[in-house]
């Protein structure tokens, strides 16, 4: 695995993707990471009372969140296309003092670079696995979805890395353990790639990338730093009310 380069490891940002777990524009395919910049943890607005009305929250879990030009980790084809790939975040409510359920309203992921305004699908559930302390890998088979979306990525040939924001609604049920995945389909033989954004300024909790592709073989989410990519700080952050 090597940083954003080629398939077959996490390799450096604008090397390719080939289709393994590590990276390189060597055309061996490799799960692609990418170290740039910056990253915050679990944080939410404070509880204002019972007879305050709804409060508003953005849950993130990233030191910054920033958006790195060389921090992305994923799994990309021979062609320099991109391999299916699921990046994952997961939120305790109770970690946030969030002791009612949540209405989400929107999802702000991380855009490393986009080609061909490729569709992801931004996807909410709740997880029922044990999250204490936060495990290595996750079990997709313990993941109940409730909504998802889908969202078409701007190019960044000429912009910097950048954040974008995609409405989604979602009634989260209290002192759930919310899971929130940005699905990208296998992108082989359409010239288009999509690279979630992180940094390297640190996190509360891990960021988890699921890349089921054979050269890949990452057939259930795998945190960043197992993978051998500690400073790939998925930004991922949730906005709602409760």
């Amino acid at each position: 695995m090597t940083p954003r380069g080629s398939a077959c490891l996490l390799v450096g940002l604008v090397a390719c993707a080939s289709a393994g777990v590590n990276g390189g524009d060597d055309g061996s395919g490799s799960i692609d990471a990418a170290p740039g910049p910056d990253a915050r943890g679990d944080a939410a607005a404070p509880d204002a009372g019972p007879d305050a009305g709804p409060i508003d929250v953005t849950l993130t879990q990233t030191t910054s969140g920033s958006v790195g030009s060389n921090n992305s980790i994923a799994c990309g084809n021979p062609d320099g296309t991109m391999a299916e790939n699921s990046w994952y975040r997961v939120f305790r409510l109770a970690d946030a003092n969030i002791t009612t359920g949540l209405r989400v309203i929107a999802v702000t992921f991380g855009v490393q670079e986009s080609l061909g305004m490729p569709g992801v699908q931004v996807k909410i559930g709740t997880y029922s696995g044990n999250l204490q302390p936060p495990p290595s890998q996750l079990d997709t088979g313990l993941i109940s979805p409730l909504t998802a979306v889908t969202f078409n990525v701007p190019n960044t040939t000429s912009t910097a890395p950048m954040a974008v924001t995609v409405p989604i609604i979602a009634n989260v049920p209290a002192l759930s353990q919310m899971v929130v995945e940005v699905f990208a389909p296998d992108l082989n033989g359409t010239s288009k790639y999509f690279y979630l954004g992180g940094n390297n300024a640190g996190e509360a909790k891990p960021g988890y990338l699921r890349a089921p592709s054979g050269a890949c073989a990452t057939p259930q989410p795998r945190s960043t730093t197992v993978l051998g990519f500690p400073m790939s700080n998925l930004v991922i952050s949730v906005s709602g009310t409760h």
